[in-house]
């Protein structure tokens, strides 16, 4: 994975744009430490920060075809590059590169756009055609790998990160409300939004076309979860054959590396299958990395030991302190570039500094089966609530989710009338699209009783649904499925690209030049998984079902046995142990300096988080967490108090096709900082 950016410029570029597209380069240089390139001509601009993964010594970027008439820059992978080059040989085209990403300008002169449908990757490109003056860019079909724009007068800008975009000459940030209320709501924007107004995010699964002050946007795959009345998979053994195939296929191609390749090993079933899968492949020494908590309740290491024992790999670990998290938090928010309602992501950023340091580039990773096999408890949650629809006066029926969240107080009168009230609600509506997630999104709406009184008369408390209802008109059908699956369908399109893959996942790996590489996520899994009975994914209130009867021969039993154990990070400990960090963004001062919460429900919140005596719940776990990456988001992005760029003394490769000389203008040269 790499940094990617870029500029247009229809009144022709500018004598600036070649240190503005420096400078964007330069603010993403964390996802590429290994190269810095930029291609500029009359209108265009394309920058590349590099991680070399695939023929480190050549391949550097932006690159293009035989002629010059088409340029790339692309952050990403394509996995099945080989099988694409060899037909692409066949028909003609030459290579100047062993690298993967060489086949897009190539499939680009045969196929257009419909290149996408060619690929088995993680991505997210630009490629500029001069002849026809017109910009493409593309993000995968899950959205691993992100891509944002800006439309700013007479120009336009891309880039993988926004923190890029902030260096486009009279562009100030400014935050949008919409999409903070998005977040409040789903725990991250919608796709396509971002938390600054004039920035959008190209959405999974779509391309965009750039030309003359117009831009257009297509989607070329979406998630397949075809109608109740097509044929499904219901045989136990055909599914087991067609899974243990395709996912040992998945696992085959993202291995292809000219570098070493770990793995994450949290110690779960997902991970642990990857880390097997990959040991088949090559059993010789393979590194795996897990993180681990100092506070048991949160601690997998016992698993994780487990696992790398069973499996022979040499293991690493991280154990994550309460004080760790606020310590870094503010990096953190540096690199999600949105406000967040948990710490998960804070311990994940360590854990990639702890491969960097172990001289590793590349991990694979098990993101995906939780979504697509059933693996949350929201799954169970919705088979349960199903269940107790039946017979909605039971007085037995609610006490089954005990069973899914023993950490919640079940136990004393008060606890156990209010839980039994919250997974009642809206019980009955079993039609409803968002049946399955509606009293979530309720939940993590409670941090809107903390904004500012002029805030919150400018949302509408039922908006964010409405936007994703609008959002989902174009899935024609999905709202007609059984519940269970417009539960994977909502968790899917929302919560995977949105958050996990975002916040979680790219931006805590790729702050250290880190590419995670996620086998669950292969196109064929994906559509092999719409395709299975749902009962193969969720037996009972057994998740993931069938991944354990494909896979259990190759691990221990105490993992494939064990209910999945939601990963989770410290909240209340965590602001205790920094508070010394986190106090700045509860003071009245800075409350009062962003205009966005009410400074006395905020105080009253941080009296009772610093009580000895008064406990928490998770909805204002979430609040303080949403109140102080908010306030750091605008301090950072809004305000100008951005962390110092890492030292980086890679040498730049400036290609300049400007028709007119300008002091700047350099046909082809290396120029050391």
């Amino acid at each position: 994975m790499c940094g990617i950016s870029g500029i247009l410029n229809w009144q022709q570029q500018t004598p600036e744009t070649l240190a503005t597209i420096k400078a964007m380069v330069g603010a993403l240089g964390h996802r590429g430490p290994d190269g810095r390139g930029v291609y500029i001509d009359d209108y265009a601009a394309l920058g590349h920060a590099r991680l070399s993964i695939i023929d480190p010594q050549g391949g550097r970027q932006p690159l293009s075809n035989e002629d010059g008439s088409i340029w790339l820059t692309c952050n990403g992978e394509i996995f099945n590059y080989l099988e694409l080059r060899a037909e692409l040989e066949t028909a003609g085209h030459r290579f100047a590169s062993h690298t993967d990403v060489e086949v897009l300008v190539h499939l680009y002169e045969d196929y257009g756009e419909a290149l996408l449908d060619h690929l088995n990757g993680q991505f997210a490109f630009a490629l500029w055609d001069r002849h026809r003056c017109k910009l493409l860019l593309a993000r995968d079909h899950i959205g691993i790998c992100p891509l944002y724009y800006l439309t700013n007068h007479r120009q336009f800008a891309f880039a993988s990160e926004i923190k890029a975009l902030l260096h486009i000459p009279g562009f100030v940030p400014e935050l949008n409300l919409s999409a903070l209320h998005q977040t409040f709501t789903f725990w991250s924007p919608l796709p396509g939004e971002t938390p600054f107004q004039k920035i959008s995010e190209i959405k999974p699964g779509c391309y965009l076309w750039a030309e003359r002050e117009r831009i257009h946007e297509h989607r070329y795959w979406s998630l397949p979860f075809p109608p109740p009345d097509e044929q499904q998979i219901h045989d136990t053994a055909a599914a087991v054959e067609e899974l243990t195939s395709l996912l040992a296929d998945a696992v085959k191609l993202r291995l292809r590396s000219d570098v070493p390749v770990g793995a994450y090993l949290s110690g779960g079933l997902d991970s642990s299958i990857t880390t097997a899968l990959i040991k088949t492949k090559n059993p010789n020494r393979l590194r795996t990395f897990s993180v681990g908590f100092a506070h048991t309740q949160y601690d997998e290491t016992r698993y994780q030991q487990l696992v790398s024992s069973h499996l022979g790999t040499e293991h690493s670990c991280f154990t994550c302190a309460n004080q760790h998290i606020g310590e870094i938090l503010p990096e953190v928010i540096w690199h999600t570039e949105k406000p967040l309602l948990r710490t998960a992501p804070a311990p994940l950023f360590l854990l990639s500094k702890l491969v960097q340091d172990s001289g590793f580039k590349v991990v694979l990773t098990g993101e995906g089966a939780d979504e697509f096999f059933a693996g949350y408890n929201i799954f169970k949650e919705t088979k349960l609530r199903c269940f107790n629809a039946r017979q909605p006066d039971s007085q037995f029926r609610p006490w089954l989710f005990k069973r899914l969240y023993p950490y919640l107080n079940f136990d004393n009168r008060r606890g156990g009338a209010f839980w039994q009230d919250f997974f009642q609600q809206h019980l009955l509506d079993t039609t409803d699209p968002f049946y399955s997630h509606r009293i979530r999104w309720q939940n993590s709406a409670f941090v809107l009783n903390f904004l500012h009184p002029e805030i919150l008369s400018q949302l509408h408390v039922d908006e964010p649904v409405q936007e994703l209802a609008a959002q989902l008109s174009d899935y024609a059908g999905w709202e007609t499925q059984k519940p269970l699956v417009r539960a994977h369908f909502l968790e899917s399109y929302i919560f995977l690209g949105s958050y996990l893959l975002s916040s979680q996942g790219d931006r805590m790996l790729m702050s250290h030049a880190i590419e995670g590489r996620y086998p669950f996520l292969d196109r064929r899994l994906i559509a092999l998984a719409s395709r299975l009975r749902p009962s193969l994914k969720l037996k009972g209130l057994q998740e993931k079902w069938i991944l354990k009867q494909a896979f259990a021969r190759l691990l221990p039993p105490e993992v494939t046995q064990r209910n999945k154990t939601p990963y989770r990070a410290p909240i209340k400990d965590a602001y205790l142990a920094g508070r010394q960090v986190l106090e700045e963004f509860l003071s009245a001062t800075t409350i009062k300096q962003d205009s966005l919460f009410a400074n006395e429900k905020v105080a009253l919140l941080k009296k009772k988080f610093e009580h000895p005596n008064m406990a928490v719940s998770e909805r204002e776990e979430m609040a303080l967490v949403a109140i102080v990456t908010t306030g750091m988001l605008i301090k950072l992005f809004m305000n100008g108090a951005r962390p110092p760029s890492r030292e980086n003394k890679t040498p730049w490769w400036i290609l300049d096709k400007r028709s007119k000389p300008t002091p700047a203008r350099q046909e082809l040269e290396y120029i050391a900082l």
